[in-house]
């Protein structure tokens, strides 16, 4: 009479199935009661195992017998209590592979057959079978600075020929956080260019090894780069406030002898804390700006550009500039009418001029018309001018301006009225 001994620990272990791998195990034998271990049932032979870093596959020689339904698989990790982690309800299956699984470790598995009735056979048991080491980092053979925007990381082929691609992580000196900058998806490819950097900031860089079944070598040496820093500020800018209509601008480099500055940028602004644009660039350390205007102001900010077309910061030294400007006007004394003329007479203004202009305005009907008397000229103390293009029941309005010997006028003087009523 066969023996048959009731088994309830596999029921526990059935119900352990979801916490076996981090996958769900379906029970196919599930509401047939307790497990009972039946000693006639034949044994799974031939167990071979194949292995990889994070993979281990089994083979058997199915039992193709009617009331068989399917297998169990067990599995012990580094010597520890065997788990169920796989059911297999078919018994024509005669492969499974434990994935996700730790390189360098040593497993064993074993294998028993179930029945539709709830019966189980006694388990085979595998030879111990050990992962592969995990693969071992790249060498970085070099990082290649001071390159204008970019760091160069070279490094040599990985031998191991299950690697597909390599991890490239970064960090900036002095800092503790790593990231992943790139992935490269070739074996072949030893070469990376880093364009993502702030020129001369100092970075670290590792290299990791990735494997056609995802696994990760620890990370290489770690090297540290820096691209090209950029030129040195412009200093000493200098910008002049006595030309008419334009303002030179005069600046010192400290680059030279140091690097090779190919041109300078200029920058220009009506307002200190307005937006610079750029105004024009040159070879020279001076530049004229040419404005149609007396009175003009204007900021200016000077940047070196070097060959590899690097250019040093804006905004260090800020220089004002002013085209030269009206100074003060003429001062009017008096307009009067006398002898069908009005007489007009003003103090000069305390800076030199060589001639005035007089704006005389006056409605005629409907129209207020504006006329201008250019290039008077005289030597009395006051001025005296005598307009004698008059009409009857009028009033006209006159000022005065100077102009000095480069064109520029003074400021207006103040506005002076007189009515003509009728004339004699």
């Amino acid at each position: 009479m066969k023996r048959l001994i009731p088994l309830t620990l596999f029921l526990g272990l059935i119900l352990l199935f979801n916490g076996c791998g981090g996958k769900n195990i379906p029970n196919p034998i599930a509401g047939l009661g307790q497990l009972r271990l039946d000693r006639s049932l034949p044994i799974v032979k031939d167990l071979k195992t194949i292995n990889s870093m994070t993979e281990i596959a089994i083979e058997w020689k199915p039992v193709i017998q009617r009331n068989i339904a399917g297998y169990r698989i067990f599995r012990s990790e580094n010597g520890s209590r065997f788990k169920l982690i796989k059911i297999l309800p078919d018994r024509y299956s005669a492969h499974f592979t434990d994935t996700n699984i730790r390189p360098n470790s040593t497993y064993v598995y074993k294998v028993s057959l179930f029945t539709n009735d709830g019966r189980v056979s006694l388990t085979n048991t595998t030879k111990p079978v050990s992962t592969k080491g995990q693969v071992q980092p790249p060498v970085l053979v070099e990082v290649i600075s001071d390159l204008p925007n970019r760091v160069k990381l070279l490094w040599r082929i990985h031998p191991n020929p299950i690697v597909k691609a390599y991890i490239i992580e970064r960090r900036e000196v002095g800092k503790k956080q790593w990231r992943k900058v790139a992935i490269l998806r070739n074996r072949l490819t030893v070469e990376y260019i880093d364009k993502d950097v702030v020129p001369g900031r100092e970075y670290e860089y590792r290299i990791r090894a990735k494997t056609y079944d995802g696994v990760v070598s620890p990370p290489s040496e770690a090297r540290s780069g820096h691209a090209k820093a950029l030129p040195m500020p412009i200093t000493r800018i200098n910008a002049t406030d006595n030309m008419p209509k334009q303002i030179q601008i005069t600046w010192m480099d400290p680059n030279e002898g140091t690097r090779q500055i190919t041109h300078y940028n200029i920058y220009s602004s009506a307002f200190k804390d307005g937006l610079y644009t750029k105004l024009a660039s040159t070879k020279d350390k001076s530049y004229i700006d040419k404005i149609n205007k007396d009175g003009a102001v204007r900021y200016y900010q000077v940047t070196a550009v070097d060959s590899d077309g690097l250019e040093s910061p804006r905004g260090v030294i800020v220089a004002k500039g002013k085209t030269m400007g009206n100074g003060a006007g003429p001062v009017i004394n008096s307009a009067v009418v006398r002898h069908n003329a009005v007489i007009l007479t003003w103090l000069p203004p305390k800076e030199p001029v060589s001639s005035y202009t007089i704006v005389k305005k006056y409605w005629d009907g409907w129209r207020l018309r504006k006329l201008k008397i250019v290039d008077f000229k005289s030597d009395r103390v006051p001025v005296r001018f005598i307009d004698k293009k008059i009409k009857p029941n009028t009033k006209y309005t006159y000022y005065v301006y100077g102009v000095n010997d480069l064109g520029i006028p003074t400021e207006p003087s103040q506005a002076i009225s007189v009515e003509v009523k009728e004339l004699p």
